[in-house]
């Protein structure tokens, strides 16, 4: 805490005490509510985990005012029906108190969708309502809002602010941001209205400052936190100089502005929710311009994972507040650990993308990935886990391999009363991701690497680096339980030269200034990619990637997909559709699908095609001890977020 005054500096606004000044911005969690629009046990566990980590205040994710036209998704709270039962208002309030307990501000965010809307979502199947009528690019129509519409909307968020307020929370956000409907009416972008609520500032401002005059009436001791982009960062959209006249004018009806930036539909350029391809802390620009015209306490979000950050940002007066989104699944315990000393334990968000994962495939999922975080897999299964088999008895543990996997799963081990042992061949934990040391967007994953090591040390893991483990190493260890985590290996495609002239993708990290300017990188997945775009920005190469699949990161989660693309550097070539036929010294020849022949001239070949389990040693030593587990990519080559889930499982089994 002496290290980061600023951040644990307390506030009290209107009667309302904020015991630091972070807090954890809407972000869902498992199975909001159930079918009647109650919240679950697990939703109400997931926000009391955020709650117990030691922040000020928690957010429930956004609910919406309007089920009928207003919504965008079937997870919501519900706030406002009239005819909620006993039990639904009991367990709002078991919500509420669930965040109270531990010392936090309990808030809800309130929205309505607006233009956007579609007719097949809606349960009457009317049109979607905005400040301006049009047909939208998909055919739907659009219906301008009139002032009755106006009316009830502002009612509805006035009634549910009201419904927050008897539950127990002492503040509501209001989601004027990203697109959405109060956003519509103050963003030039959307409201091209020519009465009273079209044209100036003034005027497109009218319909949101009806909406928080009626909260204000009829909630009149209910902290009110205003949800803004700075910038919509689209041409024709919100900049940043109307955003602080837009402040200025609801200054006097709210307690807190919450500067956000861009809209939700194009989140990745905009910056809405910012990739690991930005900067930490990047709407903090428009956060300070917001500030300045104010005279309230402005909260800032985006991108925030370390305590220097937001003290930084803090002290710098260009916020009062800082609210984490994804870093609070990543390591909700965020600032309890800052505040013990614990910084170097923190898991890290890697900003990959967790709210927006792999989509529907035909040949390999009927439908998206539910949430899940790389980084820590008890998010999301906070009820879960809770429910797990205590220990009966303390148990010799014995772990084979220190990468992701198996580091999680001897800290899980560990922390749940295990004597553990882990072996490691290399002399450094970490497995694979040692590369991060060097990869110029890395430094998260680096970052979350040493947290791990870290916490295997101090979970009290006895830890043997240099050590090939076989089955009589195991048996000479003598454990009660066994996991296997030795990882996987480069697959190396069966083309004629390429044993000979080319290296794996790794070679561009372990050795290089023996890599040289023009680089041809086979197979375009999200190692070559990623390892290419390191090169062209790092290391100054111009690298030609090949793929034989019709499309390139295939593998990455789709908003991950989307920065990609973003921030690709111009001396990245890729050609997909190819199959590469020969590795010469200093060329790579493809075959085009019509048979062209294209040879690619380059100093250094490199291959990333996938990697392989490393299925006979493994099955080596599956035969040492009766109860063995293996996990990771020795089982399947996955992600780290399969590793250090498994990880977490097979240490769970052990009672």
């Amino acid at each position: 805490m002496n290290r980061y005054p600023r951040m644990f500096s307390p506030m009290t606004i209107r009667g309302v005490t904020f015991k630091n000044r972070v807090m954890a911005s809407p972000m869902t969690t498992a199975r909001t509510v159930d079918d009647r629009g109650c919240p679950t046990q697990e939703c109400i566990d997931g926000y009391e985990t955020r709650a117990r980590g030691g922040v000020a205040a928690v957010t429930v994710t956004e609910t919406f005012v309007d089920f009928d036209r207003g919504a965008r998704h079937d997870h919501s709270i519900d706030f406002i029906s009239p005819d909620l039962t006993v039990r639904h208002l009991e367990s709002l309030f078991t919500l509420a108190e669930s965040i109270k307990a531990h010392g936090a501000v309990a808030s809800v965010q309130f929205n309505h969708i607006g233009n956007v809307n579609h007719p097949s979502t809606i349960p009457s199947g009317r049109n979607p309502i905005g400040p301006t009528g049009f047909v939208r690019e998909d055919g739907v129509v659009v219906e301008e809002m009139t002032e009755e519409d106006m009316y009830e909307i502002a009612d509805a968020f006035a009634h549910a602010c009201e419904g927050a307020a008897l539950a127990g929370f002492e503040m509501v956000m209001i989601h004027g941001a990203h697109g959405w409907l109060l956003g519509q009416f103050v963003s030039p972008l959307t409201n091209r209205r020519k009465d009273k609520y079209g044209g100036s500032m003034e005027n497109r401002a009218r319909f949101p400052i009806m909406v928080l005059d009626r909260i204000r009436r009829k909630c009149p001791e209910l902290l009110i936190e205003y949800r803004l982009s700075g910038s919509e960062r689209v041409p024709g959209g919100l900049e940043v100089e109307e955003c602080a006249e837009f402040a200025r004018l609801i200054q006097d009806r709210v307690d807190l502005i919450h500067v956000t930036s861009g809209l939700y539909h194009n989140h990745v350029a905009s910056k809405a929710f910012s990739s690991m391809f930005h900067p930490h802390g990047c709407n903090l620009d428009l956060a300070e311009a917001i500030k300045k015209a104010v005279n309230i306490p402005v909260v800032a979000v985006g991108g925030f994972n370390h305590p220097r950050q937001i003290e930084d940002a803090i002290a710098s007066r260009k916020c009062d507040f800082v609210a984490l989104g994804r870093q609070m699944l990543a390591d909700p315990q965020f600032v309890n650990k800052v505040a013990e000393g614990r910084e170097d334990e923190i898991a890290p968000c890697l900003r990959c993308s967790c709210f927006n994962p792999l989509p529907p495939d035909a040949d390999r999922r009927p439908q998206a990935e539910p949430f899940q975080c790389t980084v820590n897999p008890y998010s999301m299964r906070e009820l879960r886990m809770q429910w797990a088999p205590p220990v009966k008895k303390k148990r010799n543990v014995l772990v084979v391999g220190g990468g992701p996997g198996g580091l999680y799963a001897a800290i899980t081990a560990a922390e749940r009363g295990h004597n553990v042992t882990l072996l490691e061949k290399e002399n450094r934990l970490g497995g694979l991701l040692w590369f991060t040391e060097v990869d110029c967007h890395k430094e998260d994953l680096r970052r979350y690497r040493d947290s791990l090591i870290t916490r295997v040390h101090m979970a009290g893991v006895n830890v043997v680096t240099g050590i090939t483990a076989t089955a009589d190493t195991i048996r000479e260890y003598n454990p009660d339980a066994v996991i296997i985590a030795i990882g996987s290996e480069p697959a190396v495609p069966p083309i004629p030269g390429i044993r000979e002239y080319a290296h794996h993708a790794m070679y561009a990290y372990s050795d290089p200034d023996k890599i040289g300017k023009k680089v041809v990188m086979i197979g375009g997945g999200l190692i070559g990619v990623e390892c290419s775009m390191h090169l062209a920005e790092a290391q100054g190469c111009e690298v030609q990637i090949v793929e034989m699949l019709d499309d390139y990161a295939r593998d990455a989660y789709m908003s991950h997909r989307e920065a990609i693309d973003l921030f690709m550097p111009d001396t990245v070539h890729i050609k997909c559709g190819v199959r590469c036929t020969e590795v010469k010294p200093n060329s790579v020849t493809v075959l085009e699908k019509d048979g062209t022949e294209i040879v690619y001239e380059a100093d250094t070949i490199l291959y990333a095609v996938g990697m392989k389990a490393k299925t006979a040693e493994l099955y080596e030593l599956l035969k040492a001890h009766p109860n063995t587990r293996f996990i990771g990519d020795c089982k399947k080559p996955a992600r780290i977020l399969q590793a250090v889930r498994d990880g977490m499982f097979a240490a769970y089994d052990i009672i």
